[in-house]
């Protein structure tokens, strides 16, 4: 099975935005908890969710989330997936990999998100389909 997970290059893009964000989670809950009542109480709530960006942006930095997963038997997308013997076409469109079932049902990978090992995706998917269908390289 091969794993291809968002390109670092996105995931660094993210986790600069949930930075961001939690700093001024973190202003506005400082200026907040100094209050009383219901203000201080939304000045904590903040801070939690401040606290919740940042380990969230570590979790994307440290480990990208799967975009795409490959083996002998078909791909996995995160909510859809198709088997090898069922795709009938295979198109790139817009920045997109698309695969077309025989029923009309269509799987699209973002290749945007696969960064610099889009290159590798296409030859792993084109060869994956050749196997399943049986095809095999012509050597004269």
């Amino acid at each position: 099975m091969t794993t291809y997970r968002l390109d670092r290059a996105a995931a660094l893009q993210a986790v600069g935005s949930l930075v961001v964000a939690a700093a001024v989670a973190v202003f506005l809950a400082f200026v907040l908890v100094s209050r009383d009542g219901a203000v201080a109480t939304v000045g904590w709530v903040l801070a939690g969710l401040a606290a919740l960006l940042v380990l969230v942006a570590v979790r994307l930095a440290w480990r990208p989330p799967v975009v795409v997963r490959l083996d002998e038997h078909g791909l996995r997308g995160r909510r859809e997936q198709v088997r090898w013997t069922d795709v009938e076409r295979v198109d790139e469109s817009r920045g997109l990999l698309l695969l077309t079932t025989a029923a009309e049902h269509r799987v699209a990978v973002p290749l945007a998100k696969i960064g610099r090992r889009r290159g590798e995706l296409l030859a792993e998917v084109h060869e994956r389909l050749n196997t399943a269908h049986g095809y095999r390289r012509f050597t004269p």
